[in-house]
């Protein structure tokens, strides 16, 4: 118990002088920072210091991602996708909550099942974070994951060839990250490496085929571009396709939960 709870102060300064500085940096909305401070305190007392750092490299990678993308102007990105920049409290909830659950029962277990479930979903959300913030910036026009037709920049269920790679390397990066760290055997690489590099990389591919295929998305009535949100122009968008409760956010949050259903059946079989 004593442990738990020097784990559980820990856990919560360091979060809270990461989510301060990202609140600074614009990165992270008010509640976005009281969402890194409770993800970053519940994986600091239920993990290892090798989970945690996975964690750090998530949110520190895709801050810095963020803050070089900055000065690069990208045309309508802001009116296309459902939220502005700023990570905001169900964003940071909806891609940490599986990889949560997977370490709580990893640490009421021990079962290295969940362990690799959380590493893979860490490995999802860098994957499709990456894909996202680098895939936009792309010279080529990206296309919709599932008709192959092109679609606007920014919006979800869209691919690039820049974005597809940034997600392999951001999966990679978790992935290799938590080998290295661990300092695992041979006959623990497949476990540990190669099935969260693989499930990461799926998480983004699953993202945009849910994204593609059944996240709402409206079209204005003044200029007629597809969008996510709600208003454009100052004016209430008409529903286009999709369920409507189907945000990016929840789609995010599903497409993590079935990426550690996917490592946990690649794990047990």
């Amino acid at each position: 118990m004593t442990i738990l709870v020097y784990q559980l102060l820990l856990g919560f300064f360091v979060s809270s002088i990461i989510s301060f500085f990202s609140y600074i940096y614009h990165l992270l909305t008010k509640s976005g920072s009281l969402a890194v401070i409770t993800v970053g305190t519940v994986v600091c007392a239920f993990g290892s210091w090798q989970t945690w750092v996975l964690l750090i490299l998530l949110f520190g990678s895709s801050g810095l991602i963020s803050i070089l993308k900055k000065p690069i102007a990208i045309s309508n990105e802001e009116t296309l996708i459902a939220k502005d920049q700023q990570r905001d409290g169900w964003q940071i909830l909806a891609n940490g909550l599986p990889a949560i659950v997977s370490l709580i029962l990893f640490y009421f277990t021990e079962n290295q099942l969940f362990l690799i479930g959380y590493v893979s979903a860490i490995a999802g959300a860098t994957a499709d974070t990456w894909a996202s913030e680098i895939g936009i910036v792309s010279r080529h026009t990206p296309r919709s994951i599932l008709s192959f037709k092109p679609i606007a920049p920014g919006l979800s269920g869209g691919i690039s060839s820049l974005g597809t790679f940034a997600s392999l390397v951001g999966s990679g990066l978790i992935a290799g990250a938590f080998w290295l760290l661990s300092s695992l055997s041979i006959t623990q690489t497949v476990l540990f490496f190669w099935i969260p590099l693989i499930c990461g990389f799926a998480n983004s591919l699953i993202d945009s085929i849910l994204g593609a295929a059944f996240q709402v998305k409206y079209r204005c009535s003044i200029c007629g571009q597809i969008t996510e949100r709600t208003e454009h122009h100052q004016l209430p968008t008409l529903k286009l396709s999709g369920l409507s409760w189907l945000t990016n956010d929840w789609v995010n949050f599903i497409s993590g939960c079935l990426t550690v259903l996917l490592s946990w059946l690649l794990v047990y079989y």
